[in-house]
Formats: structure tokens, C-alpha cells, sequence
């Protein structure tokens, strides 16, 4: 039965607080640019000052800090002056916990995609390629300073996965392939505490480069190897391909067809871990499902039930053998050769 009562005032508060949520957003974004947690990371300083320093009108940042401290990301000090709080910190650039880069991404070029989500409903189009004229990736390698963002936020986004897959069963394996690695974190993570395995990145030449950095700095450069290569291409051989955050960035054909890439690269009883949202049958709560909408608006992918890898699998000839979530959301979805 439908409720006709009339909503709480609690409740039109929620709702009010989402509907202003974007603006609060770009209030963020704005601080991230400005550069402004390390600015403060010295102590308060006074809003003139600030202002100064990071290429501001000084009344217009005195404006947009007071909304920043009502908030809780910066906090007032007396006389017109702000000083950083525990939640400004995690927008500092030095912080090992840092989402700078999240704030970056979120406020700048994914605000612009998702606010034209209505084009993607309206269309089943990426709203992404209407506004700016090109594919996703394509548009990364044309603007560098956008690709670098994208680049930090991804490769901040997978540390803590990568240690939840570094704890898989990888007795027997000579050579894990990263398939669309990014920097190539997992990959070092996964291979550090393993001296007998050696690994390959096939990722895009434009992050190559830093990914040969973060193998040197893991002291692992010469057991990983990275190469350039399309995913839609012959992979490498391996034992265990692993492809964290690509799938669903893909359509289903294609997405079958990059496994399908991976089975016949791969040798006997070879593996395929995919680390995706996996979301849940039915309409329940899911962390996958904003991401899902993120890949309608973004490019042609989609978020997953297991039945639906189940289905993707078995068109690349292989076949789900386990799934397992971890504590950050993610699944790693396994598949075998079907026999």
C-alpha cells in the first residue's frame, strides 16, 4: 500500500542537503585546486594572506572558506584567520591518506559528465562522448592534465585492493599479466612478498612510464615487464590475468571478448581474476550502484550481477569458479578455462 502521509520535516531536510550536495562539491574542488590544505599545512593563516599565496580575490576566498569551515574542513582561528582541521588534511598533497586526487577528479571532469546524466538516460548514449567530443580514454591522452588526475585518483584507489588480492593462492604461477593496470600498483603489491613470480602491465604508453617507476621503487623492475598493448588485442602469456576496474568500463561483447583475449593467452589452468563491483540481485543497496550510472554517463560499461559474469564467462569460454568480496566494495570474480 502506498503512503499518502505527507513527508517529515526531517525528511525534506535530507532531501534538501542532497539537492545542495553539488555545491558543496565544487566548494571542495575549489580548495583542492587552490591548493589550499597545503597552504595551511604550516599553521592558520589569515585570509588576505591566503589569498595572496594561492592567486585569489580576498573577499571571494574569505566567502568560500567560511562555507569550508562550516563544514569542517577548515576551522576558524580569531581575527579572520583559518587553520586546517583532520578532515582539510585529507586534501593535502603530502598525506599518505590523501583523496586529493578523488576531489580533483570528482569536482572537474566527472561534474561536467554527470551533470548532463539526463542525455545518458534519455539516450542509453555516454554523456561524456556528447560533451567533449570523444571517447573517454581518447580524450585522457589529449589533455594530460585531466589523464594525470584520473591516473592519481586510480592508482590511490587500488593500493588497498591490491592488498586484499596480494592474499590469493599463488602457489604454482610463473607469471601474473595486469591487463589495463594503470601505474601498476596491484601488480607490485601482489608480486612483492612473491620472489619466484614475475609479472607483465599491458596498459596505454602513456602511463608506461610510471609504472617502470613504481616496479623500481618496489625493487622489482627486473621481474615486471610493461609493455604497451590494446586489451582488445593478443595478450602476452601468462598463468594469472588480472583485470581490476576494466570490464565494467566495457559493453558486454567487448567485454567478452577481452576474457576471451585472456583465455587464449593464458597457459593450462591458467586463471583470470576480475576485480569489479559485483552488484546484488533484486533492487538492494549496493556501493556499485552510483558506479554503475558513472559508466552509463562516462563511457559503455556497466556494473554486474554474478549472473551476469556467469554469462560473460561462459561466451569467452570459461566459467565462474568463485567470487569473493572484500572490506572496499570490490569482488574478485575468478574464472577458469570451461572444461
Amino acid at each position: 500500500m502506498t503512503s499518502t502521509s505527507a513527508p517529515s520535516a526531517s525528511a525534506a531536510q535530507s532531501l534538501a542537503r542532497l539537492l545542495v550536495g553539488n555545491q558543496l562539491q565544487q566548494a571542495v574542488f575549489v580548495m583542492a585546486r587552490l591548493g589550499i590544505a597545503d597552504q595551511l599545512a604550516g599553521g592558520p593563516r589569515g585570509s588576505a594572506d591566503l589569498a595572496k599565496a594561492v592567486d585569489a580575490h580576498p573577499d571571494a576566498l574569505r566567502r568560500l572558506l567560511r562555507v569550508l569551515a562550516g563544514n569542517g574542513f577548515v576551522a576558524g582561528a580569531g581575527a579572520d584567520r583559518f587553520a586546517l582541521t583532520p578532515l582539510g588534511e585529507l586534501l593535502r598533497s603530502d598525506d599518505p591518506r590523501s583523496v586529493l586526487p578523488f576531489a580533483l577528479w570528482s569536482g572537474g571532469v566527472s561534474y561536467q559528465a554527470f551533470g548532463a546524466l539526463e542525455h545518458s538516460v534519455r539516450t542509453g548514449e555516454p554523456a561524456f562522448e556528447h560533451l567533449f567530443g570523444e571517447e573517454f580514454f581518447a580524450y585522457l591522452g589529449a589533455h594530460p592534465e585531466s589523464g594525470d588526475v584520473f591516473d592519481d585518483m586510480m592508482s590511490r584507489h587500488t593500493v588497498p585492493v591490491a592488498h586484499a588480492l596480494a592474499g590469493f593462492d599463488f602457489t604454482g604461477v610463473d607469471t601474473v599479466v595486469d591487463v589495463g593496470g594503470g601505474r601498476g600498483e596491484l601488480l607490485a603489491a601482489v608480486l612483492g612478498s612473491r620472489p619466484d613470480v614475475r609479472g607483465v602491465l599491458v596498459e596505454q604508453p602513456r602511463v608506461l612510464d610510471d609504472a617502470r617507476a613504481v616496479f623500481a621503487k618496489a625493487g622489482l623492475a627486473d621481474r615486471c615487464t610493461a609493455v604497451a598493448g590494446d586489451i582488445q588485442q593478443p595478450l602476452p602469456a601468462g598463468d594469472v590475468y588480472v583485470l581490476k576496474s576494466v570490464l565494467h568500463g566495457l559493453p558486454d561483447e567487448e567485454a567478452a571478448a577481452v576474457l576471451s583475449n585472456c583465455r587464449h593467452a593464458m597457459r593450462p589452468s591458467g586463471r583470470v581474476l576480475v576485480v569489479d563491483f559485483l552488484l546484488p540481485p533484486g533492487d538492494g543497496p549496493s556501493p556499485g550502484l552510483l558506479m554503475d550510472l558513472l559508466m552509463l554517463v562516462g563511457c559503455h560499461g556497466r556494473e554486474r550481477t554474478a549472473d551476469d559474469f556467469t554469462e560473460l564467462f561462459r561466451t569467452a569460454g570459461l566459467q565462474l569458479s568463485a567470487s569473493t568480496s572484500t572490506k572496499h566494495g570490490y569482488s574478485v570474480i575468478e574464472g577458469r578455462e570451461s572444461e
